[in-house]
């Protein structure tokens, strides 16, 4: 959910593939139903079901498919280096933000492990991350210039919590500041009680 809402409150970023040029984010029509991002995630982070290969990149099914969706994503129209490595850091963040969020304490040996791993596996992707505090600026940085919602941002964002409503809570809380006001706003008109304050 953190991954998949600060991507939506990204245009500049959820608009890449649409040659159109309207907004018609190519994840955004994908992600509420499933698909091969969600397959991407789960097979990366290794909490997959029996319908997703598990193993992470030690499984050469998941290895593979993170080569094909980097080759994948690098073809789409209007993409940039800084957008994949926005995006990849967004999810190599998501473990670590959405743990705080749930006032949960990570050893800092497996925190490191955990950002050892996600370096490797994202090299796969095509993206070389840096260390985690800079990671984590650039990411916040991104999203505090370029955060917002256009016409698909607040089509997309009441079908993603309505489809997930267990998750909004801790996704809210995880959110970098820029995205979460940008929730807020297109949210609090649907449910003024629960997104009235930020």
């Amino acid at each position: 959910m953190f991954i998949f809402t600060t991507y939506a409150t990204l245009p500049l970023l959820s608009r890449v593939g649409s040659i159109r040029g309207d907004g018609g984010a190519l994840m955004l029509r994908r992600i509420i139903d499933g698909g091969r991002e969600r397959e991407f995630l789960s097979g990366l982070l290794g909490i997959g079901d029996e319908t997703v290969p598990d193993g992470g990149i030690a499984n050469p099914v998941v290895r593979r498919m993170l080569t094909d969706l980097g080759d994948l994503h690098r073809d789409l129209h209007d993409m940039k280096g800084e957008y994949l490595d926005i995006f990849s850091g967004v999810i190599a963040l998501s473990c670590i933000r959405a743990t705080a969020a749930l006032n949960l304490v990570l050893d800092v040996d497996d925190c490191c492990r955990y950002w050892r791993y996600l370096r490797h596996s994202l090299t796969l992707f095509g993206v070389e991350l840096g260390d985690r505090e800079t990671v984590s600026d650039a990411c916040e940085r991104f999203v505090a210039r370029h955060a917002g919602a256009d016409r698909q941002t607040k089509a997309y964002l009441p079908r993603l919590f309505a489809a997930h409503p267990e998750h909004m809570a801790v996704c809210s809380r995880a959110l970098f500041p820029a995205s979460r006001r940008v929730v807020v706003s297109t949210m609090s008109a649907q449910r003024p009680t629960q997104w009235a304050t930020p």
